[in-house]
């Protein structure tokens, strides 16, 4: 750009040299000449700066916070026993063993007396003392104590047998009773059940059976 400038600059001079203008005409004339080279070159850039795209400041994006992981949760077992069985350790804990007497689902006449007799262990840290309790828990009580003491102590890993006297029903039927052992504060930690199955006996169908016939037979003359 300066380079053209300079060669127009020169050109005009020869030119006024040619012709003899004075001098003060020449200074005028080049006064001008630098005049509109000046504003030509600025108006020349101004364009240049409207047609050059401004540069873009992309924003750097903030860093996205990692989140911190989350603490596994740890599920601690609790102590104590389930019916029929232990839990795992603790103070009381009982663990059945096996019904000695009256199997489940025995036939039963109505209206009989019978013992039932059920083994556990004291699985427990605890001795179980005669202040342990064995407790009716539901079902048919089949004429059983509500509560009746242990009748001896139990220590810890000893095994023993629980009974309760019961009688059954006089009407036929399937009867479950369901029996817990409590310690001296009244919670319980183990339970068992006793299940029977009542029916008529035979010497009353027989009877009944006779006496059907007796009153359909024929009389004779």
């Amino acid at each position: 750009m300066k380079h053209k400038l300079v060669l127009s600059l020169v050109v005009v001079l020869a030119l006024l040299s040619a012709c003899g203008p004075s001098e003060g005409e020449i200074q005028a004339t080049v006064d001008a000449a630098q005049t509109s080279a000046v504003e030509t070159v600025h108006a020349q850039y101004t364009l240049i700066a409207e047609l050059t795209p401004s540069a873009t400041i992309t924003p750097t994006p903030s860093a996205t916070p990692t989140p911190s992981p989350t603490p596994a949760v740890t599920n601690t077992p609790t102590t104590g026993a389930v019916e029929g069985g232990s839990a795992g350790g603790g103070c009381d804990v009982m663990t059945f063993v096996a019904d000695v007497t009256v199997s489940d689902g025995e036939e039963m006449a109505p209206g009989s007396v019978f013992t039932k007799t059920w083994r556990v262990r004291n699985d427990g840290t605890c001795t179980w003392s005669t202040a342990y309790n064995i407790v009716f828990g539901g079902g048919d009580q089949m004429g059983g104590q509500s509560t009746q003491p242990l009748a001896a102590s139990v220590t810890p890993s000893l095994t023993t047998d629980i009974s309760v006297e019961l009688t059954a029903p006089t009407t036929p039927g399937t009867y479950t009773g369901n029996w817990v052992i409590s310690n001296a504060a009244g919670e319980v930690f183990g339970s068992f059940y006793v299940e029977i199955e009542v029916v008529a006996s035979s010497s009353n169908n027989a009877s009944t059976a006779s006496l059907s016939w007796a009153a359909n037979r024929p009389i004779t003359p």
